[in-house]
């Protein structure tokens, strides 16, 4: 399977095209200074918490699917973007149960038939699913912070270019 089937997807470009969208109406209620630096993500995570500051990790799961989420989530996943990562969606899984796409690094050999065979023991590539990476936030505890998502690229990348 190429990676572009993986990067280059309808559906994705579908969800990540409704969800730019819906970003913009989302900062309309939430305004701040979204350049999608990692210290923006301290604002976002602030902005979700605060949105859902009367709800129970049910109710965040109940709207894990709407613009509430998903917007939040989309720009999480630009800002690692930003940092290294890329849009990817497996085009075999079921949209039917998709949690959204997933954010993850050009080149992971998962994206081949035989990836099991392709790792290496020491081998590491960061993934991140930005819609339950919002939703979950709420049971992890600190010192985990949202933007420790955006960190595992940022460190990836700087191993990376030694």
């Amino acid at each position: 399977m190429s990676e572009q089937q993986w990067t280059d997807h309808p559906r994705l470009r579908a969800w990540l095209t409704k969800q730019e969208a819906a970003f913009g109406e989302w900062t309309a209620a939430h305004p701040g200074d979204w350049d999608f630096s990692t210290v923006s993500v301290d604002a976002l995570e602030r902005a979700v918490r605060a949105d859902f500051a009367a709800s129970t990790w049910e109710d965040v799961r109940a709207a894990q699917h709407t613009p509430r989420v998903t917007a939040p989530a989309w720009y999480l996943g630009e800002v690692c973007v930003r940092a290294g990562a890329v849009w990817k969606v497996n085009p075999a899984s079921d949209f039917t149960l998709w949690d959204g796409p997933f954010v993850g690094v050009p080149g992971d050999p998962m994206e081949d038939p035989d990836h099991e065979d392709l790792y290496e023991d020491d081998d590491y590539y960061p993934a991140a699913v930005p819609v339950p990476e919002l939703r979950d936030m709420f049971l992890k505890d600190p010192p985990w912070r949202l933007r420790n998502v955006v960190a595992e690229f940022e460190e990836w990348g700087r191993e990376r270019r030694g």
